[in-house]
């Protein structure tokens, strides 16, 4: 976006100004100097990002500004300041990979989608810590490239319990869930809100803020959030193990799965089980996966088992 560098840089230096102004104005709050100048400089950087704006608004090029607000007594941690502002890149990012390539499960961006959603620091403003990202996008005249990606933002920041992660992870993938998790959470941990606000290229003007408290809940409902899968399976294999006390059962298929587990509460425990005898079983198979970590929790459960059968070898 060199094209755009000398009006960004006219923005820059002038919300810089503004920031120095505003620092000597509290060490010397009667200067009336200094008042004068920082009503004059405001004017200045206003003006700049007025223009800055209408440039991008011709270049289609979308225009966030991003503020990130502290906690009373806080500072701003440089290792909680880098996470939330890369937690938000990869977000972004995901998001437009969703509407570019579809829902994905693990949270992986396309090398083609990071290019095409990737947000450029064009200046920090005054006001907490705020900072102006832009990036290109491709616009007809319905419709930008990155629309979707920019209103599905503000659509996230209104997680309000468990159900709407699922509506969300079935909409825009389970991938996209994760993300919204290592954002809000990133920003949370490190004690901020966050004022996120977009212009996009074709005037319209999108802005939230959020303070702590809901981005604490919006992490705590993904992390409360998960997904089961079950599947009865028919198994014939070699019962490897079974401890009548504790439930525990082994059964493995002779060249293939071994099944590890415990009875299932509607299991009828046989009066004899022979260790290394060849039975038929069902085998309850759950799959409990959960969002904020993105792992995968697999259990197996005997439903029934019948045997010892006589296996005949090959000849």
């Amino acid at each position: 976006m060199s094209d755009y560098a000398y009006v960004a840089d006219r923005a820059k230096k002038a919300f810089a100004s503004v920031s120095k102004i505003e620092a000597a104005l509290q060490r010397a709050p009667d200067d009336v100097a200094l008042q004068i100048n920082l009503r004059s400089m405001k004017r200045v950087a206003d003006r700049a990002l007025d223009e800055l704006e209408k440039l991008a608004a011709l270049n289609f090029i979308e225009v966030c500004k991003y503020r990130m607000v502290p906690v009373p007594n806080a500072g701003y941690d440089l290792g909680s300041v880098s996470k939330a502002l890369l937690e938000y890149q990869n977000l972004f990012s995901q998001l437009y990979d969703s509407f570019r390539n579809g829902p994905k499960s693990k949270a992986v961006i396309g090398r083609e989608a990071r290019l095409e959603s990737s947000l450029e620091f064009a200046y920090s403003y005054s006001g907490s810590l705020g900072v102006v990202l832009l990036t290109k996008s491709d616009r007809d005249f319905l419709t930008g490239s990155l629309d979707d990606a920019i209103e599905s933002i503000y659509q996230i920041i209104e997680i309000n319990d468990i159900d709407a992660v699922r509506d969300i992870a079935t909409a825009r993938g389970r991938a996209v869930v994760k993300r919204v998790y290592d954002w809000s959470n990133s920003l949370a941990e490190g004690g901020f809100s966050v004022d996120i606000q977009w212009r996009r290229s074709d005037g319209k003007l999108l802005s939230e803020m959020v303070d702590r408290n809901r981005l604490e809940k919006i992490a705590g409902f993904i992390i409360e959030a998960a997904d089961t899968q079950i599947d009865d399976v028919l198994v014939e294999g070699i019962l490897v193990g079974a401890n009548r006390e504790t439930g525990a059962f082994q059964i493995s298929v002779p060249d293939g799965e071994t099944y590890k587990g415990h009875f299932d509460e509607s299991f009828v425990v046989p009066d004899e089980m022979t260790v290394g005898g060849f039975y038929r079983s069902t085998i309850r198979v759950s799959d409990k996966y959960y969002y904020a970590s993105d792992t995968h929790q697999m259990s197996n459960s005997l439903i029934n088992l019948s045997g010892p059968f006589t296996v005949k070898k090959k000849v």
